[in-house]
């Protein structure tokens, strides 16, 4: 079996099993991603003010200095219904509960949400979800029929990405699949969030840097394409973009320097939307949840980044090694806002099995990236950590002290880290591994994600939840 074949087969059923057994409006953000897809589902690409609506919104802009978007009552009924039960202690999803929200249907009455945590992503990031929501956003099915719709939207577009990732590139086509089915990857995908299109997008644009290091050009419509995809993503992962210009500069030859071209105009298209788009009044939910009202001042917050060089720097690299323990568990055992019950040492046992498992099956391309390709790789996944957590400090802490920089990092980071095992995986290792047998490291692949996923299903369904590792 193939890696792209393992991924569907595997990708699948996992997704479909998180996009209707996951409980409504728990995964990341979700409750507020969902009100965003909503509202471009009813035909507003950005987040709408409400035109039918002016009196009770012109309001509602004196008191609150913005214009909220009305969304149906029950929308915001519904998803409070579900967080309200895990929050008093009880499953989070029973039958009977799910046939509350069946029997909940918008019934005219609107009301007022704040999308301005949805304006760090361009509208493209948000197209797969509100595309599956225009007919059950206008015929006003239940808002948990939405929501599943949305979702399925999302895990078509995820996985649609991954698996073309995987069988466009020449080079690392195992560690492609297996990181795209790693439990947190696929609850990004299966749920309503702009990370599922990025993290698809970022694996295709890796695949292309293994197309064009390799001497092996890509489709013109698929290159293209996807680095306008990445570009018109969430933000800053089209930094990512800068592979294809220093694998096509490195080639020296037409279609090397055309590469580099594409890519870098799509990496400075990425950067003036990022601009425009960090001119809008941004407000971040966790922070918003967990310290109140932020007030987004970006001037001063540069000040203190730029300020303080050598204090972010040691923050950040602190904050990555003291809190990488809490990154591991997130990404094999958590979705959303529930984590899994199996034992935290296990989280570490699934790296490490999977790395070796990688290097068997990719052994040949882990041991020919060497040198400025290996470096690039390496330093580029480096530096992308470091512009990650400014950008957590900006829009999340804005704490001084930068005392909770990491809050989001196991999310943030989980995007690159096919880059990071393709970089960083010990090379002295492929030699070792040789004799494992391509079987047990395919099995092991496979069985990863299945056990990951099924004990976090198992303990949303069973139990509602369990502290945090």
């Amino acid at each position: 079996m193939g890696p792209q074949r393992l991924l569907l087969l595997v990708g699948v059923p996992l997704g479909l099993l998180i996009v209707f057994f996951a409980p409504a409006w728990t995964g990341y953000d979700e409750h507020t991603h969902f009100h965003r897809t909503a509202d471009m589902a009813n035909g507003s690409l950005f987040p709408s003010s409400g035109s039918r609506y002016a009196d009770e919104l012109l309001e509602q802009v004196e008191e609150t200095g913005f214009a909220a978007t009305p969304v149906p009552a029950t929308y915001v009924e519904d998803s409070n219904f579900v967080a309200g039960s895990w929050v008093a202690g009880n499953p989070a999803w029973t039958l009977g509960s799910v046939g509350d929200l069946l029997g909940s249907r918008p019934d005219g009455r609107m009301v007022n949400v704040d999308l301005r945590p949805t304006r760090a992503s361009p509208p493209t990031a948000y197209l797969p979800a509100a595309a599956a929501m225009v007919i059950p956003r206008r015929t006003d099915v239940p808002a948990v029929v939405a929501l599943w719709a949305g979702r399925l939207g999302n895990l078509a577009a995820y996985l649609a990405l991954a698996a073309l990732a995987v069988r466009t590139a020449s080079a690392f086509r195992w560690t492609l699949a297996a990181v795209a089915l790693l439990p947190m990857h696929l609850a990004l995908g299966a749920t309503i969030s702009p990370d599922a299109l990025t993290v698809g997008a970022l694996f295709l644009v890796v695949a292309l840097w293994t197309r064009i290091r390799a001497g092996d050009d890509p489709p013109l419509w698929l290159f293209v394409s996807a680095t306008l995809l990445l570009a018109l993503a969430k933000p800053p992962y089209f930094l990512v973009l800068a592979l294809l210009p220093a694998a096509g500069l490195r080639r020296r030859t037409p279609e090397g320097l055309f590469a580099a071209r594409v890519g870098g105009g799509a990496l400075g298209l990425g950067l003036l939307v990022t601009l425009l788009n960090s001119s809008t009044k941004y407000q971040a939910v966790t922070s918003t949840m967990g310290y109140g009202e932020l007030a987004f001042q970006p001037d001063v917050q540069r000040d203190r980044l730029l300020g303080d060089i050598p204090g972010f720097l040691w923050a950040s690299v602190e904050a990555w090694f003291t809190e990488l323990h809490h990154y591991v568990q997130d990404w094999f055992r958590n979705y959303g806002f529930f984590t899994s019950g199996l034992p935290a040492a296990l989280s570490w046992l699934f790296l490490v099995l999977l790395l070796v498992a990688l290097l068997r099956l990719d052994g040949d391309d882990f041991a020919a990236l060497r040198g400025h390709d290996r470096w690039t790789v390496g330093l580029g996944s480096a530096g992308m950590v470091l512009v990650l957590f400014g950008s957590s400090y900006v829009y999340f802490t804005d704490h001084v002290a930068y005392d909770t920089i990491g809050q989001q990092m196991a999310r943030y980071s989980a995007p690159l880290l096919v880059m990071m095992v393709v970089a960083w995986a010990p090379r002295r290792l492929v030699r070792e591994v040789e004799r494992l047998p391509e079987e047990v490291a395919r099995l092991v692949v496979t069985a990863v994600p299945v056990i990951a996923t099924a004990s976090i299903l198992l303990t949303w369904l069973v139990t509602g939840t369990v502290d945090r590792y």
